[in-house]
C-alpha cells in the first residue's frame, strides 16, 4: 500500500509535487514527481513512467482479450517506474510473474522505492543492456512489453531484424509482444511504417499496429485485440 499521506494526494491534484532529482551514467537528469495520485518519471523532457495513467500500455491492455489468450508472465523490456507491472496488477488484477530489464541502476532503485515495493509487486529485475539481455537470455514468456528509449529515440539495435527474432523466441505459443513507438510527428510516422513493412511483418506476419494518438503499439498478433 501507499505510504502518501491523504493530504499530498489531494495536493497532487491541485499542482504536480516535486519528489526527487538525480543523475545516473545513462540519465543526466531523472526527474520523480507525484501528480494525480501517481508517481511520474520525467527524463529528457519526456515522461517514462507514469502508473496506470500511462496511457499507451493502459489503453493497449484495456483493448486486448484477456478471456482468449492464456497470459502468466511477463518480460518488460525497459522498466522505468515499474508503471507496466503495476498497472497489470493493481488495475487489471492479473497476477502475472514478472520479469523486467533495464540499463540504468538509479532507475531500478526508483521504481523499487516509489512504486515496485510499496504495491509489494514481485518482480525480477536484470541491470543490463535490453540488446544484450536478448542475446543470452533463456526465458520463455506469454507477454513481452517493449518500452525501451533512449529520450525520445528507440536504441538502434532493438530495431533489427535480430532483435525481433530474439522477441519471437522468447513467446510461448500463442504469446503476445507490444512494442511502443512514437508517432507524435511525421517522421516518426515516416519511419514506423518502414519499420512496420521492411522488419515488423516479415517476422510477424500476423501483426499490426494500434494508434494511441502520439504513440503506435505494435503488436505481433493485431486479432489479439478489440
Amino acid at each position: 500500500m501507499s505510504n502518501v499521506s491523504l493530504l499530498k494526494r489531494w495536493l497532487s491534484h491541485v499542482v504536480e509535487l516535486p519528489v526527487t532529482t538525480r543523475s545516473s551514467d545513462y540519465n543526466p537528469e531523472l526527474k520523480v514527481t507525484y501528480h494525480r495520485g501517481r508517481y511520474k518519471l520525467i527524463t529528457y523532457g519526456a515522461i517514462y513512467s507514469f502508473e496506470d495513467l500511462y496511457s499507451n500500455f493502459r489503453i493497449s491492455f484495456e483493448r486486448l482479450h484477456w478471456d482468449q489468450n492464456k497470459i502468466e508472465t511477463c518480460l518488460v523490456l525497459g522498466l522505468g517506474l515499474g508503471s507496466i507491472p503495476d498497472m497489470l496488477v493493481t488495475r487489471f488484477k492479473k497476477n502475472l510473474s514478472f520479469v523486467a530489464v533495464d540499463i540504468d541502476e538509479v532507475v531500478i532503485e526508483m521504481a523499487m522505492k516509489y512504486v515496485l515495493r510499496p504495491k509489494k509487486i514481485n518482480i525480477d529485475v536484470f541491470t543490463a543492456d535490453a540488446a544484450s539481455f536478448l542475446e543470452w537470455h533463456q526465458g520463455r514468456y506469454d507477454m513481452i512489453c517493449a518500452d525501451v528509449f533512449v529520450g525520445d529515440r528507440i536504441p538502434a539495435e532493438l530495431q533489427t531484424m535480430d532483435a525481433l527474432i530474439s522477441m519471437k523466441g522468447m513467446l510461448k505459443p500463442n504469446g503476445l509482444l507490444l512494442y511502443n513507438r512514437l508517432s507524435r510527428y511525421q517522421p516518426d510516422i515516416d519511419a514506423n511504417l518502414k519499420f512496420l513493412d521492411r522488419i515488423f511483418l516479415k517476422i510477424f506476419p500476423d501483426g499490426g499496429y494500434i494508434d494511441l494518438d502520439g504513440n503506435w503499439m505494435f503488436v505481433n498478433r493485431i486479432a489479439a485485440f478489440r
